[in-house]
This record gives C-alpha cells, sequence and structure tokens, in this order.
C-alpha cells in the first residue's frame, strides 16, 4: 500500500500546528504563588513575567515600582519549562537566581522570543536573561 505524497500546504499546517504545541503553553505547572512578588516585564512590546521570592530582590523591584532605584534590568537565570505566570512561554526565570541592576553584561540582553527561539542553547551558553530595554508594568504582592 503507497502513501499519497504530502502537499506543500498539508506540510506546512501541520509544521505550524507542531511549533505552536511546543511553543506554547497550554497546561503551565509551576510554584503556587505565595512569599513573592510578581513581577510583569514589557521588552520592546513582549510582555513576560516573573514570580520573585529573594527577599533582597523583591526590595529592588518595590523600590524600582515605587521610582526609588535606577536598577531596572531584571537579570535572572531562565529555566525550561512553563508556568502558570509565564504561559506565552515554555520558559520562566528561576524565583530565588533574580537580582535587579542598572547595568548588565550584552550577552544576556533580548527579547522574549528570541529566548523562546532558542532555549536549549540560550541555557547551555548563556544562561541569564537580562534584557536592557525591560521595563516594569505591573507589580503584585502575594506575601
Amino acid at each position: 500500500m503507497r502513501s499519497k505524497p504530502v502537499g506543500p500546504f498539508t506540510a506546512l499546517v501541520a509544521s505550524l500546528i507542531i511549533f505552536l504545541s511546543a511553543a506554547a503553553c497550554a497546561t503551565p505547572a509551576g510554584p503556587d504563588l505565595k512569599n513573592g512578588v510578581l513581577a510583569t516585564f514589557d521588552v520592546a512590546g513582549e510582555r513576560y513575567s516573573i514570580f520573585i521570592t529573594n527577599t533582597q530582590t523583591i526590595a529592588q523591584v518595590i523600590a524600582l515600582w515605587n521610582g526609588h532605584s535606577a536598577a531596572r534590568i531584571p537579570s535572572g537565570r531562565v529555566v525550561k519549562g512553563c508556568v502558570s505566570y509565564n504561559s506565552a512561554w515554555s520558559w520562566h526565570i528561576d524565583s530565588e537566581e533574580i537580582t535587579m541592576a542598572e547595568g548588565t553584561i550584552e550577552l544576556c540582553d533580548g527579547r522574549p522570543s528570541y529566548v523562546e527561539a532558542h532555549v536549549d542553547d540560550w541555557i547551555a551558553t548563556v544562561g541569564f536573561f537580562c534584557p536592557w530595554d525591560a521595563r516594569l508594568v505591573a507589580l503584585k504582592d502575594y506575601r
């Protein structure tokens, strides 16, 4: 029995479905949101959220939110895996291993979508994400 050849449109649709399934987090998992703050950042029109449990960084991000800090760049270890508060991406930032900085090295700068497209390589070679254009747009306290 011979199978029919797959047309270019069918192949494109199948590839798109596989890509969207891999990129989206339909059923994200992750820690309960308690004993920390949820910070949402905009980076060149793309948003991502970080749940922060590190007490020093919580103080830093609250100071930024209140206009009392120039440390506006979140810098944290990238972890593969979906979480409920960052469900647009298949990765998140470690809740404890996050700091706020006034400046960082260029290597970890980028957009959330770039990290998404290269998440395995990013984790293996860069490790941290520190977008220079990050702008804190929301902060919710879960302490």
